[in-house]
């Protein structure tokens, strides 16, 4: 697990998990692509609004330290690219086991 995030107990919906994995994917096509890159950063703010919306504190708290490592920049290799790549796939990860177990 990574250093400094908390485990996640939440009850994460389905398709908020379907849409992490789907954020989280873009995030693998974003790494050498400023566009992606771009679109990675305003779902993945868009997805933490939901969270919010809906009361999912720690998840929303765990993307916005996501998004704190997340720079898009131009005509550059983004720096932080492996460690919000390893953020995105854990907290993915860990969302859906905790879907997964809620609904057995």
């Amino acid at each position: 697990m990574l250093t400094g995030l908390s485990p996640m107990v939440e009850n994460i919906p389905s398709e908020i998990i379907k849409d992490l994995q789907s954020v989280c994917q873009l995030h693998e096509e974003a790494v050498c692509n400023h566009d992606k890159c771009r679109e990675f950063s305003e779902n993945l703010s868009a997805l933490l609004i939901r969270l919010e919306d809906l009361k999912f504190y720690r998840m929303a708290d765990r993307l916005m330290s996501i998004l704190l490592n997340c720079k898009p920049k131009e005509a550059s290799h983004c720096e932080k690219a492996n460690l919000v790549g390893e953020m995105m796939k854990e907290i993915t990860k860990e969302a859906k086991n905790a879907g997964d177990s809620s609904r057995q």
